[in-house]
């Protein structure tokens, strides 16, 4: 190590991530109380019957009810989870990529004149993480919605493609180096469903009625506690023996959340949209994780989970060339200079490595840079990745919820007279393996980001803490 005290994580963002809940699940009582007051007022005036007024007293009462069982099923999902702690990579700030001659040191210093100092605000006026995390409770039941319930499954249709891709790139690894085993990295894995689908994908010509092979080694990362804490709690449902009793109704053994309870009381069709339900985890799930409860450690899908900041990790000499593949879905939008994270990924990716993407270029507050698609390909190439595929798609997909784009296939109607979705962009990019764009000097990645930020009015880089979830025993 390098001598460096590494704390444990304090879990405080779990606490004050509940906590902001209520205090919105309050703002939105107190919203509804005002307008039943003025209603009713009104309709006294007016000398009407008061049938909005009578409205809107079961519409607090109905958002009160399941406010409260939203707030009481964060509290249990978001708890402190053990944890493997990492030192924090420390930057080689002697390395023989010329930064220290003193023609780039003045150039930096002019620009960095007109550079103001970095700081990244969240709605508190705190300093956020750069790279924004999600935090906030309503994220996670938004997130839980889409990546866990059977409701979100026509969202996550469109990541077969990402599935087909792998498979493609692993049968052409398994030919080439005769290696069965592929460790992925997932960036930005949230509450981590895609991260576990690929954990869990088998190879059907190597599985039998006795032995299923789990060839992806994946690695989700995510800078949030909060998301960690969400994940940790669904990797280990099956530790819960409702779970995994037969006896016990499936609806029961689930977690009703209500999804759209705190929505926006602008746009809104029917109020009884808002109280609609989702269960998490879906029963395939369920399934999975109780059809590995009994395999030997050695036999069951290979999943981890790190928390942190993805450039400090990644970037350092311990992660150079450790992994065959980058999927980074609903990601690379996060980035404060995006040229981090794609000299990230190549440093992190062995030569003859893919990178999958999928997801909008929806800059984030944080963005330093905001490139165009065709800008950011032109980027990745000069990165030394020959671009294998590259298509903004023509099909919208809807955020959160499949109502929210589409409503043909609900009997019920629209939910929203507004729609959110986005059209993402979705390219296979392979490191060159004959490339010496940087060869040698990967030890020199981090200290150049280092001074990157100096020079960009940025903080320095942070720690970072990692947690195996299904690499140790259940014991």
């Amino acid at each position: 190590g390098n001598g460096a005290t590494v704390e444990l994580p304090s879990f405080l963002e779990l606490h004050s991530a509940t906590r902001h809940y209520r205090e919105m699940a309050d703002d939105i009582i107190k919203q509804l109380s005002l307008s039943h007051e003025v209603a009713l007022r009104t309709e006294e005036i007016f000398g009407l019957t008061q049938s909005f007024s009578h409205h809107l007293e079961k519409k607090i009462s109905k958002a009160a009810e399941l406010l409260e069982h939203n707030a009481f099923v964060l509290e249990e999902i978001l708890k402190p989870f053990p944890v493997n702690t990492i030192e924090p990579a420390t930057p080689n700030l002697v390395c023989k990529m010329g930064l220290e001659s003193p023609a780039v040191e003045s150039t930096s210093d002019a620009i960095a004149r007109y550079i103001p100092s970095f700081s990244a605000k969240n709605a508190n006026g705190d300093n956020a993480n750069e790279e924004q995390p999600y935090d906030e409770a309503v994220q996670i039941i938004a997130h839980l919605t889409r990546d866990w319930s059977k409701e979100g499954a026509i969202l996550r249709e469109e990541f077969s493609w990402i599935e087909e891709q792998l498979w493609r790139y692993h049968y052409e690894t398994i030919r080439s180096t005769e290696s069965v085993v592929s460790p992925i990295l997932v960036p930005g894995a949230g509450i981590g469903r895609l991260a576990f689908d690929l954990a869990f994908a088998q190879d059907e010509e190597r599985s039998s009625d006795s032995f299923k092979s789990y060839p992806f080694a994946v690695e989700a990362m995510d800078n949030s506690i909060v998301m960690a804490a969400a994940a940790h709690h669904l990797f280990h449902i099956h530790n819960n023996g409702n779970v995994t009793d037969d006896n016990i109704p499936t609806h029961q053994r689930q977690t009703k959340i209500y999804p759209f309870v705190s929505d926006s009381l602008s746009n809104e069709v029917d109020t009884q949209r808002r109280w609609d339900s989702a269960q998490i985890p879906e029963q395939s799930v369920m399934d999975q994780l109780r059809s590995i409860h009994d395999q030997h450690p050695h036999q069951r899908p290979r999943l981890s989970y790190t928390v942190g900041d993805f450039v400090t990790t990644y970037s350092s000499l311990p992660k150079h060339g450790q992994y065959g593949s980058i999927v980074s879905v609903f990601f690379i939008d996060t980035a404060t200079n995006i040229f981090e994270y794609i000299w990230t990924i190549r440093s992190s990716l062995r030569h003859g490595g893919v990178w999958i993407n999928f997801g909008p270029v929806q800059w984030h507050r944080n963005a330093q840079l905001h490139p165009t698609t065709n800008e950011l390909r032109d980027i990745i190439e000069d990165a030394g990745f020959e671009v294998k595929h590259w298509e903004v798609s023509e099909n919208l997909v809807a955020y959160r919820h499949p109502d929210d784009l589409d409503s043909t296939h609900s009997k019920r109607g629209s939910r929203s007279t507004r729609s959110e979705a986005y059209r993402p962009l979705k390219f296979v990019a392979i490191l060159k393996s004959g490339d010496s764009t940087m060869d040698g000097q990967e030890e020199c990645l981090l200290s150049a980001i280092q001074k990157v930020r100096l020079h960009t009015g940025r903080r320095s880089i942070v720690n970072h803490v990692h947690h195996d979830f299904l690499g140790e025993s259940d014991e």
